[in-house]
């Protein structure tokens, strides 16, 4: 696709579902990747300069505030997903639970699942958390790629050193995608990145289904 082509499809995501267990999962056969990260990561903020809508994925500052699984369907060809926030320290134990069998739930039984993107906050770099994450992907065998989120935050001293220890501490993940995309929600970067990971993830599927 071209640029403009780009938007005009991405445009098109529209809210599908919100599921709080699995009864509630889509149940249409089409490619899907999901954005998961630790609380206040900013996944909502991403998906929303994805699909160039302001207000298709809330966004909050209260970590942990999404509880749910939220499905965006673009134009019956893509599911995007995003995924309950994760290791914020204030959540009870309880939620916690819950929203880890949500996701464990979720990864196993998502056959169309493409590819998951961990959201790593570029100021923080990768927490135990997001090891938790990457070793179930690892164990489930879904392919996961990272995506540093607020780079507009940091210097490029500071980017070129997170995007290292990225690198260095997923390469002994068979799941992992050797690939860090670098992005900003506000400033609009990487966003073509994504758009053509997303691109690439859809042709295999269109290709796959002609065969």
């Amino acid at each position: 696709m071209n640029e403009n082509k780009n938007l005009i499809f991405y445009q098109q995501a529209e809210h599908y579902t919100a599921a709080a267990d699995i009864s509630h999962f889509p149940k249409l056969d089409l490619p899907e990747v999901c954005f998961a990260g630790r609380s206040n990561v900013g996944k909502s903020s991403l998906i929303n300069s994805i699909c160039t809508k302001r207000a298709l994925a809330r966004t909050s500052n209260t970590p942990g505030r999404t509880q749910l699984i939220h499905f965006y369907n673009i134009q019956n060809k893509l599911f995007l997903s995003d995924l309950p926030g994760y290791g914020y320290a204030k959540a009870p134990k309880s939620k916690i639970f819950e929203w880890t069998k949500l996701m464990e739930s979720y990864f196993k039984n998502r056959n169309n699942l493409s590819r998951v993107f961990i959201l790593i906050d570029a100021r923080r770099g990768i927490k135990s958390s997001d090891h938790d994450l990457m070793n179930l992907l690892n164990i489930v065998a879904v392919n996961f790629q990272c995506i540093l989120t607020k780079i507009d935050k940091i210097s490029s001293t500071e980017l070129n050193e997170v995007t290292k220890n990225t690198l260095t501490q997923t390469e002994n993940y068979a799941a992992a995608y050797p690939e860090i995309i670098k992005s900003s929600a506000n400033k609009k970067i990487g966003i073509d990145k994504i758009h053509e990971c997303l691109n690439l993830i859809l042709n295999i599927n269109d290709n796959s289904k002609k065969e």
